[in-house]
């Protein structure tokens, strides 16, 4: 019983990291921050609280906690995104209590999967944040001054993933819609463009044997957005 304990603790601890990482699509597809905290809570409740306490049986209940609670009121302190400003890309901007915005800062002593997948889930954060920032409306004389802007903060990245298409494709529409242009070949136009440019695959990257299986979920997961990238429709809360 004993064992069966500490095997069920072990695996819990083991997913811990691969559970949180996936927590991650909240903060690019759904950055809503009552849903990205009750999603960190849930995580540490069950993948660290509830292990370590069957590895400790003497740990206080009100450690346990306290342990939660902080974590709560960090993921609420740290919000979905940081506050770094959008004209860096390689900057940290997914959120520090997110898998991404904690590691994305010591990606270059990690393994290449590991540093890919931390650079596009960053890049994708900040697309979002700049989703986020596009003005409600935008006079129509003001819109090639806001696609000239947008354009040389998309320019800036030196790889440009091909997996963060859908947020460019979102982007570029809320630009349009927000100057209330409608069924523009601008849109197609600047679209074409962008996905010429941004074409960097996950999905095509060969990784070292040793750093299965989180080559083969990275090389999965993005290589479903870079192939069907046009079909998929993102919506965000704001």
């Amino acid at each position: 019983m004993k064992r069966l304990k500490y095997l069920f603790a072990g695996v819990f601890l083991f997913l811990s990291l691969p559970i949180w990482r996936l927590l991650d699509w909240a903060n690019v597809i759904f950055p809503i921050q009552f849903l990205i905290t009750s999603s960190l809570v849930l995580w540490s409740l069950f993948f660290v609280i509830l292990p370590l306490k069957l590895l400790i049986p003497k740990m206080n209940r009100w450690l346990c906690l306290l342990l939660i609670a902080c974590i709560g009121s960090l993921s609420i302190i740290a919000g979905p995104f940081t506050s770094q400003t959008t004209i860096e890309p390689t900057q940290t901007h997914c959120g520090r209590m997110s898998y991404a915005g904690f590691f994305y800062p010591i990606r270059e002593v990690l393994s290449n999967a590991h540093q890919d997948d931390l650079e596009v889930r960053n890049q994708m954060c900040w697309l979002v944040k700049m989703i986020t920032k596009v003005p409600s409306q935008i006079a129509g004389e003001d819109l090639a001054n806001h696609l000239n802007i947008m354009k040389s903060k998309l320019m800036k990245p030196t790889l440009k993933y091909r997996a963060t298409l859908p947020w460019i494709t979102f982007l570029l529409g809320k630009y349009l819609t927000s100057s209330e242009i409608k069924n523009s070949p601008l849109l197609v136009q600047n679209l074409g463009f962008w996905a010429q440019l941004y074409s960097e695959e996950i999905s095509a990257r060969k990784y070292a044997w040793y750093e299965w299986p989180h080559s083969s979920l990275v090389k999965f997961e993005y290589g479903l957005i870079e192939k069907n990238w046009e079909n998929i429709r993102i919506e965000f809360n704001q």
